[in-house]
């Protein structure tokens, strides 16, 4: 990839706004988890369920604004790649949204920790590519926010295979149902909007560029 193309795909995504606030998020998640599992009226390490089910959640919902440029129809109109690089900007975006929020988690990683923040980021950032395909990058984040606060809400904390396919964002690390379902989430995502593309604006139509 060209530097000078590189350097404007960046800046027309946001990229820099959207690696500040994932550091932030990761500065909370850290400090959210740490004091929650220390205090003594909460259940140890799975008092950190809240940040592991939200932090990722609103990493990816932070990265759904970067899926798309300003202008959609313009950018599809210039002679690239266009499948190359949502690749990269998709899967560097998850890599380092993984990497980061995995930090927040490292003191316990088995318990509600880093491995548990990294299945989740995975599997949110699965439902905002998804999202950003089937109803543009503005309610990208609609189906993330409304799965995982319903899951949140609704889903019991003990294990099982079927509990744990779906209700993965608040299930240990150690179900590997859970797992499957945030891998597969993340899967079908990526191929979708590595294929479409983000829904462009409505009124307009456009072919995808191969």
């Amino acid at each position: 990839m060209n530097r000078r193309l590189l350097a404007l795909h960046l800046s027309a995504r946001g990229a820099s706004t959207f690696v500040a606030a994932v550091s932030v998020t990761t500065l909370l998640a850290w400090a959210s988890g740490t004091w929650l599992a220390s205090r003594p009226y909460f259940s140890g390490a799975a008092a950190r369920i809240p940040v592991v089910a939200l932090a990722p959640l609103l990493a990816a919902l932070l990265l759904g604004p970067t899926l798309a440029a300003a202008d959609e129809n313009l950018e599809r109109s210039t002679p690239l790649p266009w499948r190359t690089w949502r690749a990269s900007h998709l899967l560097v975006a998850a890599l380092v949204t993984a990497m980061a929020l995995s930090l927040a988690g490292l003191r316990e990683p088995d318990t509600y920790g880093a491995h548990a923040l990294v299945r989740n980021a995975l599997g949110c950032i699965g439902l905002v590519a998804g999202g950003a395909v089937l109803l543009g990058v503005r309610l990208a984040w609609l189906p993330a926010f409304l799965y995982v606060c319903a899951v949140y809400a609704a889903a019991p904390r003990h294990t099982g295979a079927i509990v744990a396919a779906w209700a993965w964002p608040t299930q240990p690390s150690t179900t590997s149902a859970s797992w499957l379902t945030a891998v597969t989430i993340f899967a079908l995502g990526a191929a979708s909007y590595l294929h479409r593309g983000s829904r462009a604006s409505a009124g307009r139509r456009y072919r995808p560029r191969r």
